[in-house]
């Protein structure tokens, strides 16, 4: 049954293509690196929709039916354990739904977790039961994580969202660890989004750095105002509401073309705009 959405204008994760606005070109680049194995690295401020557009490829029709995904926001990680915990975790999540014999398989594969494989008393399901204290050996546990990706019977696509925070890590040398299982990687393609332009840069384009020249480059710049000035209007014509352009532009270049910002705005006065009726902006 298809989700009915009171609000057009979403402020949280991603529901589908009628509630995404443009981002046509990033798309079909993103989309093409994908579909040819081409590592990827996307920057762009906090909340200026890196993660909506990682979804809204992920779901695209190119992707969805030939690709197991997996995205995984490393932003509150301090360790290399505390990654290797929120990668398995995800990858488990994902394919759970599967059924039961995906998570068995997951856990044949990464038997340092194996203690974790449990079936839920009532459902019957399986359940990931690990904290990451339990975690004792990240190195072996990761290797293990690339080693099933590397099995799937389906290429697999791994996002990690704020990619910078491994520079951050107690651990000695994790970049270098991380670059040379990615670089042996024949049937897992990746996405490392940041919002730290400075520490992406230094990550990918510093030639003594394990990432040196690994991964294509895409700056996420604001929406054309046009194009979200057309979003706006055809979801408020649609449910018999008005607003004006000079509303829309003043918005926009208030909040000089933020993404979630925007979104925020346009959400309220959404609501509070009744049907046949004026806009309620602050400049009708």
């Amino acid at each position: 049954m298809e989700k009915i959405i009171k609000n057009p204008f979403i402020i949280s994760g991603y529901t589908s293509t009628e509630y995404f606005c443009d981002r046509d070109v990033e798309s079909t680049e993103l989309i093409g690196s994908l579909l040819n194995r081409r590592n990827l690295v996307i920057v762009s401020p906090r909340r200026m929709g890196k993660t909506g557009l990682i979804a809204h490829c992920f779901q695209s029709k190119q992707i969805a039916k030939a690709h197991y995904t997996f995205f995984v926001d490393i932003y509150a990680t301090s360790s290399l354990k505390e990654l290797v915990f929120m990668l398995g975790k995800q990858i488990f999540n994902t394919l759970k739904p599967k059924g039961r014999k995906f998570a068995e398989q997951f856990f044949t594969a990464i038997s340092s977790l194996r203690p974790a494989f449990k079936l839920d008393p009532i459902s019957g399901q399986p359940v990931f039961d690990i904290g990451i204290g339990d975690i004792r050996q990240p190195l072996i546990s990761l290797e293990e994580i690339f080693g099933y990706l590397e099995t799937a019977n389906k290429p697999c696509i791994v996002a990690i969202d704020e990619f910078q925070q491994i520079t951050k890590y107690s651990e000695k040398n994790v970049e270098a660890i991380l670059r040379t299982h990615i670089q042996k990687c024949k049937n897992t393609t990746f996405i490392f989004s940041g919002s730290q332009r400075h520490m992406m840069q230094h990550i990918f384009f510093s030639a003594s750095r394990p990432f040196y020249q690994s991964a294509s480059f895409m700056s996420l710049e604001p929406i054309e105002i046009e194009s979200y000035r057309k979003f706006v209007q055809k979801h408020f014509k649609k449910a018999g509401k008005k607003i004006s352009n000079e509303c829309i532009t003043i918005i926009y270049n208030l909040l000089e073309g933020h993404t979630w910002y925007m979104q925020a705005i346009f959400n309220r006065l959404y609501e509070q705009t009744d049907r046949g009726g004026r806009d309620v902006c602050c400049c009708s």
